[in-house]
């Protein structure tokens, strides 16, 4: 524990330049935001795309800078981000491409975004200011290990067609190289765990080292349903456990992979991993070994294993927010702080326990907010918003996306200093439009959040989603999806209130009257936040980068969930 301490310690003031250099930023967030675009305006100048805009030299200010440069999206920037991947220089910026990320929403296709030193740097310039808070002001987190989530990469790392990376394995990746030596050692659970071959096997390795660590101080995820779902592996495979960390070794179960992308227990030996296996070492713990056995067999509560646990740290807003106390079931008493909103694409907010809500990462990239409402306006720059106002995020960042609509929308909560505190709403570009009827996932989660406690007995269930469906010989239609014991009556009226709160939208009732879109139909459905992470895998994702949503565009959930998947031994 002292050895970790000393390191954490170290660590905390390797941030402190950084850190003060922001909180100096928050007083005068305009000078900060200005320079900030001039870094980006350096780093893309030269370029292919600089080339498209007349007098793109000349920029200096902020105003001259809407003025010239268009608005950008995914596909706007289709065309050069091929370019990129064959190995094309200079075609966003001036800098090489490191790496890329693979990026992609719930609900929609994955795409690469590039990263490169500069964009690094910016990551560096919000994640070192909230380390920095985050130990100086909880202490206890001070004293001993953290785990911050890991997922199996799901394929393996590949290169594009010029020969460029894609995919980086932890989170730690976005940190300095200088101190990415410093976080491994303070991670409970190393990082190779992400090269196993299943979401199963990885959970289970994760878990010897998580039950293995007594003095763990911080559990950090994105997903709060992440947590749960780790929580109930530890349930399904603790005897098993148990014995391993008894004899010190580790046998993660074997994926079996069914249609469904289930992935549970299997005896056989692993012969994928165990080339990640025996890097890794695995000593004998009798001592937690029976402490697991008596906490699984007292009615399990995380407090028990790990009574050092001081903060747990995930997404708290929009959608996140029905995931976090199931999450938080079992940690009965641990402080929970809410993440900052960061895309692949770059970082838009940090946490700070003195703040209202997570602050603008005002030194890291130049921002533009967009108002849904008056969306023909000038977009607003940060010292210029409002509280109360929501705005939807244009991104200009060192890594060569200019006035990028990233597609969340953020409302003011306040200010910290001269700052804004933004929170996440929810996506602004999720809309389901498969005959006309425009149908965002903004609406189905307040109708959701309005109907379901009502109709379902006063509780909202464990898990709920809305997705279209397309059918022979009938017209699309969309499906409520429902974990609840209640009952198939009271399922049927969820699904008739459901399309009747749909109705008040101009659009959905014409599709409806019209005969487009056919009525609401409920589904009951068991185990839907494995079985909906099972899917999302399958569809291209990392397990720690997926999102709750009220409203899925894709099609297909209805004979996902209806497969059989295996049962548990």
């Amino acid at each position: 524990m002292l050895t970790a301490r000393r390191m954490l310690s170290g660590l905390m003031a390797a941030q402190a330049p950084s850190a003060l250099l922001f909180h100096r930023a928050l007083t005068r967030p305009e000078q900060a935001q200005s320079e900030c675009l001039s870094r980006i305006l350096r780093a893309t100048r030269d370029t292919t795309q600089s080339t498209r805009t007349p007098g793109f030299s000349l920029i200096r200010t902020a105003r001259e800078f809407q003025d010239a440069v268009p608005i950008s999206t995914p596909d706007s920037v289709l065309e050069d981000l091929e370019a990129l991947e064959a190995g094309t220089p200079r075609v966003l910026t001036r800098e090489p491409v490191v790496r890329f990320e693979p990026s992609g929403g719930s609900s929609g296709a994955s795409k690469y975004v590039p990263v490169t030193r500069g964009l690094l740097d910016e990551f560096h310039r919000a994640l070192a200011p909230m380390l920095f808070d985050l130990l100086h002001s909880r202490p206890a987190v001070r004293e001993g290990p953290s785990y911050w989530s890991i997922s199996p990469i799901g394929r393996k790392q590949g290169r594009t067609a010029g020969g460029i990376p894609v995919g980086s394995v932890e989170d730690s990746a976005y940190f300095p190289r200088f101190l990415q030596p410093l976080l491994s050692r303070v991670f409970a659970v190393p990082g190779a765990v992400a090269h196993l071959p299943d979401v199963e096997s990885c959970r289970y390795v994760t878990l010897w080292f998580l039950v293995a660590c007594e003095d763990l101080a911080l559990l950090s995820v994105w997903n709060p349903s992440f947590l749960t779902l780790l929580m109930e592996a530890l349930e399904r495979h603790g005897e098993r456990l148990a014995e391993d960390l008894e004899r010190g070794v580790c046998r993660p179960p074997r994926g079996l992979g069914g249609q469904d992308g289930d992935a549970y227990p299997h005896p056989g030996p692993l012969p994928e991993g165990e080339g990640v296996l025996s890097r890794m070492r695995f000593m004998p713990r009798p001592g937690r070994a029976r402490l697991l056995r008596e906490v699984l067999r007292s009615g399990f509560q995380a407090r028990a294993l790990w009574p050092r646990l001081a903060l747990l740290s995930m997404w708290t807003d929009a959608q996140a927010a029905h995931s976090v106390a199931p999450a938080c079931r079992r940690f009965p008493g641990v402080e929970v702080q809410g993440k900052g909103l960061l895309a692949t694409e770059g970082v838009v907010t940090l946490p700070l326990f003195g703040a209202p809500s997570p602050v603008l990462a005002v030194r890291s990239h130049f921002f533009e907010f967009l108002d849904p409402e008056h969306p023909g306006l000038r977009p607003r720059l940060a010292h210029e918003l409002e509280v109360g106002r929501t705005y939807s995020v244009l991104l200009s960042t060192s890594g060569g996306l200019l006035r990028y609509r990233i597609g969340d929308l953020v409302r003011v909560e306040g200010f910290h200093h001269a700052t804004p505190c933004l929170r996440f709403m929810g996506r602004a570009d999720s809309v389901s439009d498969l005959v006309g009827e425009k149908l965002a996932a903004t609406r189905v989660s307040t109708v959701l959040e309005s109907l379901l406690p009502g109709v379902l007995g006063g509780q909202r269930p464990a898990f709920a989603m809305v997705a279209p469906e397309w059918e022979p010989l009938a017209p699309p239609a969309y499906r409520l999806f429902l974990e609840t014991d209640a009952s198939d009556a009271r399922l049927e009226e969820a699904a008739h209130a459901l399309d009747r709160a749909l109705r008040e939208g101009f659009h959905y009732r014409y599709a409806r009257e019209l005969g487009q879109l056919g009525p609401v139909r409920a589904i009951r459905v068991t185990e839907g936040t494995r079985r909906y992470e099972a899917r999302c895998i399958a569809l291209g994702q990392r397990a720690g980068d997926i999102k709750p949503t009220d409203l899925h565009r894709q099609a297909g959930w209805t004979a996902w969930f209806s497969q059989r998947g295996t049962k548990h031994p």
